[in-house]
């Protein structure tokens, strides 16, 4: 579990620095910067989203089912 938060702290981090390798090369400050934050960030909510679907899906097991009645022995 820790890897993948790692994993989705680095998406955002590894979009923000492409974003300014192409602004220091296209010489466009800091459009491309701010654009890869963002779409970084919508990818890192993402990833999170689906960690926490798969966390759950794991942790809640279905409930046994019950009969609800008595058990006949009772009188």
């Amino acid at each position: 579990m820790p890897l993948g938060f790692l994993m989705a702290g680095s998406e955002m981090a590894s979009f923000s620095v492409m974003g300014l390798a192409l602004d220091y090369f296209l010489g466009t400050m800091p459009g491309f910067t701010i654009g890869l934050t963002l779409l970084g960030l919508v990818a890192s909510f993402l990833h999170l989203k689906q960690m926490a679907k798969a966390m759950a899906a794991k942790k809640s097991p279905k409930p046994p089912a019950s009969t609800g009645g008595t058990t006949g022995s009772e009188t």
